[in-house]
C-alpha cells in the first residue's frame, strides 16, 4: 500500500497569484489514481494566521470542522488529521496562584473530538513560535497521551515566515524530543531538511540548499538518537534533501528506512505544482539503489505504523 503522508485540499493562492489551480477533493483523487497512490493523509489548513492566505478565508470550508466533515465523504481514500495552534486557549485574568504556576491549555476535549471524526494525528502545525515553546511541548505531550503523531512545519529564526522556529543545529527540536519522548514527532520543511548537512547556514533553513552534503548534519544525529522522530520527505524541501547529493541521499534512505515517510505536499493542481518524489523513489528502486523492502517501508509501511491504523 502506498500512502501520501502530506496532502492538502483548499485554496492556497495568494491575492497576487490567482492564476494557480487550487486542490479540490476531485483533482486530489485523480492525482492519487494517476500516481498509483492508495491513500492520502489529509492535513487541514487555516489554523495559524501566519500560513493563511486571504483567498482561503473565502473558500467553501475555511474552518477545521467543515474541512473534516468534507473529508468524511472520501474516507475510503483519505486519512484525516486534526490541526491545532499551540497558542490556543486562555483563562483570562489569573489569580495569585495561577500567576505563580501559569496554567497550560487542556487540549483533551479537542483531541477527543478529532478522534471521533476519525483523525489519526495532528498537523501540519505552522505557528511561528519556537519549537521548544512550553505551549508546543504541552500540545505534544497531550497528543502523545492520545497516541496521535504531530507533524511540524519547521523554519529558521526570523520574521515574516510560518512554521516552528529553530536555530542551526536543531537545538529546539532536540529539547522538544526530550520533553515529549512518548510522542511521535514528524519533521518537515526547509528548517528541518537543511539540517541533513553539517554545513547548513541560517539562510539554508529558508530555502532548498544546493550542492553535496559535506558532512552529516544534526538531523542525522537526532534520527539516530531519538526513536520518536520521523522525517517527512514531502515538498521541494524533502525531495531536494534526498536528491542534492544522490549518493548521500541513498545512504540516508537506506539507514533510516524505518523512519522516513513519503509525502507530496502538493498545494496546487496545475502541472507546476507537481512534486515528483514518488517517481524518484521508483527510479531508485528500479536502479537497485534501494530495495523493494525499503521502498515499501518509506511509501507505506512506516505510515501504517505511525498512524497505528492496524490498532484502531
Amino acid at each position: 500500500m502506498i500512502i501520501d503522508f502530506h496532502t492538502h485540499v483548499g485554496d492556497l493562492r495568494s491575492p497576487g497569484r490567482m492564476d494557480r489551480i487550487p486542490v479540490t477533493w476531485e483533482n486530489l483523487l485523480r492525482r492519487l489514481d494517476r500516481q498509483r497512490i492508495d491513500k492520502a493523509v489529509f492535513l487541514p489548513l487555516g489554523v495559524s494566521p501566519e500560513s493563511t492566505q486571504a483567498p482561503f478565508l473565502f473558500a467553501p470550508h475555511p474552518d477545521i470542522a467543515g474541512q473534516l466533515n468534507a473529508a468524511l465523504d472520501y474516507r475510503d481514500r483519505v486519512i484525516p488529521f486534526g490541526n491545532i495552534d499551540p497558542r490556543m486557549g486562555c483563562l483570562g485574568n489569573l489569580d495569585a496562584e495561577q500567576l505563580a504556576n501559569p496554567p497550560e491549555t487542556d487540549f483533551g476535549w479537542i483531541l477527543e473530538r478529532f478522534r471521533e471524526l476519525g483523525c489519526a494525528g495532528i498537523g501540519e502545525v505552522t505557528a511561528n513560535i519556537p519549537l521548544d515553546d512550553f505551549r508546543v511541548i504541552n500540545l505534544c505531550r497531550q497528543c502523545g497521551r492520545f497516541g496521535m503523531p504531530v507533524l511540524f512545519h519547521i523554519t529558521g529564526p526570523g520574521r515574516g515566515v510560518y512554521g516552528l522556529i529553530d536555530e542551526i543545529g536543531s537545538p529546539r527540536l532536540e529539547r522538544l524530543l526530550q520533553a515529549a519522548p512518548e510522542t511521535t514527532v514528524v519533521g518537515h520543511a526547509p528548517g528541518f531538511w537543511a539540517e541533513i548537512s553539517g554545513d547548513a547556514s541560517h539562510q539554508d533553513k529558508f530555502v532548498y540548499p544546493e550542492g553535496p552534503v559535506s558532512a552529516e548534519g544534526s538531523l542525522i544525529r537526532l534520527l539516530r538518537s531519538y526513536p520518536n522522530l520521523y522525517a517527512d520527505i514531502s515538498a521541494g524541501s524533502g525531495l531536494n534533501a534526498i536528491k542534492r547529493d544522490r549518493d548521500f541521499g541513498i545512504r540516508f534512505l537506506n539507514e533510516f528506512q524505518d523512519r522516513i515517510l513519503f509525502g507530496t505536499d502538493v498545494c496546487f493542481a496545475d502541472p507546476q505544482g507537481d512534486i515528483p518524489t514518488l517517481q524518484y523513489l521508483r527510479e531508485l528502486q528500479s536502479d537497485g539503489a534501494i530495495s523493494r523492502e525499503v521502498f515499501d517501508k518509506i511509501t507505506g509501511t512506516n505510515a501504517l505504523k505511525v498512524l497505528a491504523l492496524d490498532q484502531r
